[in-house]
């Protein structure tokens, strides 16, 4: 299942926010919700207009710098 992810408001990145989902519209996730930034160790808020699914990339990707 693929993970919820939100920008990370010190660096700007994408991050896992902690729960996932099967929705690209993330219904389920309704008002705002709150997590532990694994890379700047800031709490965040989100809430879904802000969220997006990670998605999968190929190893070519990765190598063109689509990954970025």
């Amino acid at each position: 299942m693929p993970r919820i992810m939100t920008t990370c408001s010190q660096t700007g990145g994408s991050v896992p926010t902690g729960h996932r989902s099967n929705d690209p519209l993330l219904g389920a996730f309704t008002g705002g919700h709150a997590f532990r930034c694994p890379v700047c160790h800031q709490v965040h808020a989100w809430t879904r207009d802000e969220a997006k699914l990670e998605t999968t990339v190929s190893m070519a990707e990765f190598r063109l710098g689509a990954a970025i």
